[in-house]
């Protein structure tokens, strides 16, 4: 039966981190801060090797760097490496990556990553990223669409 629900649970889940992250994003630049340069280091670290773990197939990795909540939702690596081919396939195995843009949202860092998928078209991937009890950084979401260029 969880196999017959799956498509539509990760369809709802994928709905509230993309609602989350949008209502983040609408209201951070206004709020944003600066982010320190061993901040950013730190996330950028996190978003790094979970994009390496994709492309390694290491599972266990990639899902390591799920914040908590994300992990109790999915339950199981399967489950969100299942959700990120489906949703995100483009992180998943990316042609290439940069990292743009990052602020400080009450401490949610918002970093932006450009990726580049194997038919060369470009995506936008907004990551949250919260730091945890003992002091890692963990993926709290992704909101993802086509990339439209710099803002001005």
């Amino acid at each position: 039966m969880l196999n017959r629900l799956h498509p539509i649970f990760v369809g709802s889940i994928l709905s509230i981190f993309v609602l989350v992250a949008s209502t983040a994003l609408l209201l951070g630049p206004a709020s944003a801060q600066a982010v320190t340069e061993e901040i950013e280091t730190s996330t950028q670290a996190v978003i790094a090797d979970q994009l390496d773990a994709f492309q390694q197939n290491d599972h266990e990795r990639a899902f390591s760097h799920a914040a908590p909540t994300i992990r109790q939702v999915f339950k199981t690596k399967d489950n969100f490496i299942r959700m990120v081919k489906t949703g995100y396939g483009v992180l998943y195995d990316p042609d290439q990556y940069i990292f743009g843009r990052n602020f400080n949202v009450d401490g949610t860092i918002h970093q932006e990553v450009i990726a580049t998928d194997e038919k060369g078209k470009q995506w936008q991937a907004i990551y949250t990223l919260k730091q945890q009890e003992d002091g890692s950084w963990k993926i709290t979401g992704v909101k993802m669409e086509p990339y439209q260029g710099a803002a001005t």
